[in-house]
């Protein structure tokens, strides 16, 4: 079992200053994250979080997706439901990170193992983020896994 998190900052530089934490922190590691930053104008810029990870990494494919379902669903009139089909993303999360990641904030979402979501919410108290969390079950990261490694095969 595994968490999608969401650490939502109310400036520019917050999630930026929550991957430099986790790198230091040995004891927290996350399975993979990204990085947003809203800049004043509006303009979402995306990155790959440096190497956090404790295990294989999804991707840029897999960030990518889920990036732009979060960011760009309402503006594309999509909607997230539809968007979803098989992923088995939680609705709710989906829209709570689009609308919480206004002009001038950031963000950093990562895949976190059940056994370390202590020890990453304990590395991130102290920058004070909003949370969001959802879960996936072993079957549904299974189904993460096999969609997007399909996708890396084919491009």
């Amino acid at each position: 079992m595994s968490e999608l998190m969401a650490f939502i900052y109310e400036s520019e530089t917050g999630a930026k200053d929550l991957e430099e934490d986790l790198v230091k922190e040995e004891n927290a590691k996350v399975g993979d994250a990204a990085l947003v930053v809203r800049h004043a104008d509006g303009r979402p810029v995306f990155s790959h979080a440096v190497d956090l990870v404790g295990r294989g990494s999804m991707g840029g494919i897999f960030w990518g997706f889920i990036l732009a379902l979060v960011f760009w669903t309402k503006w594309w009139g999509l909607s997230v439901g539809g968007a979803l089909g098989d992923l088995r993303l939680d609705e709710e999360f989906v829209k709570e990170v689009g609308d919480s990641v206004g002009k001038g904030h950031s963000a950093m979402m990562a895949f976190v193992e059940d056994g370390m979501v202590a020890a990453v919410l304990n590395a991130a108290e102290s920058t004070n983020p909003k949370v969001v969390r959802s879960t996936f079950s072993q079957t549904d990261e299974q189904v993460l896994q096999t969609i997007f490694q399909a996708a890396r095969e084919i491009s």
